[in-house]
């Protein structure tokens, strides 16, 4: 019985070595998955992370694309700024100009005592005259020439017609010389009037005198 058991014993011992061996394979093979797995998500991770640090640089440049785009902008405005000065500069000698032109009227004194200031100015234009053939200087106060030789006096005083009170308008020395003393109603302004016609364009005045008062004054 004994040397039955120890051939029986031996004939079972390759099986039992084959179930482990096959056994001790699958372990194997499982653990070569699982390191198969791990380096892919490993190599995964890592090119993941060279992407990012690649996507890194261009936003970086794009930020300074940006930043640069900037002072681009602010140098545009200056430049506006700038243009606008430069027009602002070019229209103000244009302006004083102007103003000089306005500014052409001379005042000088006189030896008339009753005369504070004489003013000519050369902006001063003649009344446009509807008058039409050879003039004759009229002095009759329903006549067009006494209306023009109002408006003339209007325009050199700045004294309206309805405000004002006419002392004296006669000839000064010619045919086609006027003078004319007048005053506003209240006689706070007081002025003699000197005057020229001009062919074909109307009466012209050529001196303001301003007068402190109208004794004497005609």
């Amino acid at each position: 019985m004994s040397e039955r058991q120890t051939r029986s014993s031996r004939h079972l011992q390759p099986s039992h070595n084959k179930k482990l061996d096959k056994l001790l394979n699958l372990l194997i093979g499982i653990v070569f998955i699982l390191i198969v797995i791990t380096a892919m998500y490993v190599f995964k991770w890592q090119d993941d992370s060279e992407e990012t640090v690649k996507e890194d640089p261009v936003q970086e440049q794009k930020n300074d694309d940006t930043t640069k785009e900037h002072p681009k902008e602010e140098e545009v405005e200056t430049d506006e700024e700038v243009s606008k000065d430069e027009v602002t500069k070019d229209e103000e000698p244009t302006e004083e100009s102007e103003q000089s032109e306005q500014d052409k009227a001379v005042e000088t004194t006189s030896d008339d005592p009753i005369v504070d200031r004489v003013v000519t100015d050369t902006n001063w234009k003649p009344t446009p005259t509807t008058q039409a053939g050879e003039h004759v200087s009229s002095y009759n106060d329903k006549s067009v020439d006494w209306a023009e030789k109002i408006a003339t006096i209007t325009a050199a005083t700045g004294i309206a017609n309805d405000n004002m009170i006419i002392w004296r308008l006669q000839n000064n020395g010619g045919a086609d010389t006027a003078i004319a003393t007048v005053s506003t109603k209240n006689k706070a302004e007081m002025y003699r009037v000197s005057m020229e016609w001009v062919n074909n364009e109307g009466w012209l005045p050529v001196k303001l005198e301003q007068l402190n008062t109208l004794e004497g004054a005609y």
